[in-house]
């Protein structure tokens, strides 16, 4: 089973019941291309287990994940699944969204469950359980997780924009120091601005799907930008505060505002980690990639050009 990553346009960070992993705001994001987790499952005699890139994942981290699947899909079986990921896993690029989309679909097949049709939606509460991001990545396309929803639904097809692209600015390799969980679960209970980011993120998301529905990238890329900045501004100011930016970071976020100046549309957001992800239209990628490649330091390889594209799938 193949999954890519729901890269969020409009961010949801914070959860309304941290037991049932229901997030505080509502999110709008689209699953893409280039970017792919691949699982292979298969039944075991012995507990369950998970490894992602050769590594054994804690069993506190899945354990609540395959026992809701079991549930969710009338099974007993116990399922040993082997992930790989073909960009940087835990470094703010949504690995855990494809890697928990992946597992749902592949238990689903496993148990023999058609992912077709209202199945996703199962199959989306399912992911969920592992990554509030994950139940948005079983769908395809653009996709929204409602507040306190317990799985996603289709937005739109990845045709609904076919000049859309998303230039992925990989800007550090490393596992970040802290998780999104982790980091989410600090700055609701320390930060004097989480009330706030709450009460903001719903006006954000409705402009924002609006945008999105008109294809208007110089709409939608200010709101996309104010809703990251706005939760990181929550980490900022938790006790001790968070802080995932790095210098070069800076450093592309400095390019795309000269872009910007100069009538390009290249607007950022960022997740929990260093990485940024550049929305643009397809004629100035290459006007965009020369500009981070001349001025931060980048390499070519550190910049990945993904577009809208499709939802799980199996793999021989």
């Amino acid at each position: 089973m193949r999954a890519a990553p729901s890269l969020a346009l409009v961010k949801y960070w914070g959860k309304r019941d941290a037991r049932r992993n229901l997030p505080a705001t509502p999110s709008l994001a689209v699953t893409v291309t280039g970017l792919q987790t691949e699982v292979r499952i298969s039944e075991t005699a012995g507990g369950d287990c998970l490894t992602v890139d050769g590594a054994t994942v804690p069993a506190e981290r899945h354990c609540r994940f395959f026992d809701a699947a079991r549930a969710a899909l009338g099974v007993t079986t116990r399922f040993r699944a082997e992930a790989s990921n073909n960009f940087p896993a835990g470094a703010g690029l949504a690995s855990s969204a494809s890697l928990f989309a992946a597992l749902a679909v592949g238990c689903g097949e496993t148990a023999g469950m058609d992912s077709r049709g209202g199945a996703r939606s199962v199959l989306s509460a399912l992911a969920r359980v592992g990554s509030a991001s994950a139940a948005r990545a079983v769908w395809g396309g653009f996709s929204v997780l409602e507040a306190g929803a317990e799985a996603a639904s289709d937005a739109f097809p990845p045709d609904h924009w076919p000049d859309l692209r998303l230039l992925v600015a990989v800007t550090s390799r490393r596992r970040k120091p802290v998780s999104s969980r982790d980091a989410m679960n600090h700055v609701a209970a320390t930060s004097s601005y989480y009330d706030a980011w709450v009460a903001a993120a719903d006006g954000t998301y409705r402009s924002a799907l609006k945008a999105l529905r008109g294809r208007d990238l110089g709409r939608l890329g200010p709101l996309m930008r104010i809703s990251y900045l706005r939760m990181f501004g929550t980490m900022l100011a938790a006790d001790p505060p968070i802080n995932y930016l790095r210098p070069q970071s800076l450093k592309v976020l400095e390019v795309l505002e000269r872009l910007r100046d100069a009538g390009i549309d290249a607007w950022e957001t960022m997740d929990a980690g260093p990485q940024v992800k550049i929305a643009c239209l397809a004629p100035d990628v290459e006007r965009i990639r020369g500009a981070l490649l001349a001025d931060t330091g980048l390499a070519p390889a550190d910049l990945i050009e993904t577009a809208p594209g499709p939802g799980p799938c199996v793999v021989g």
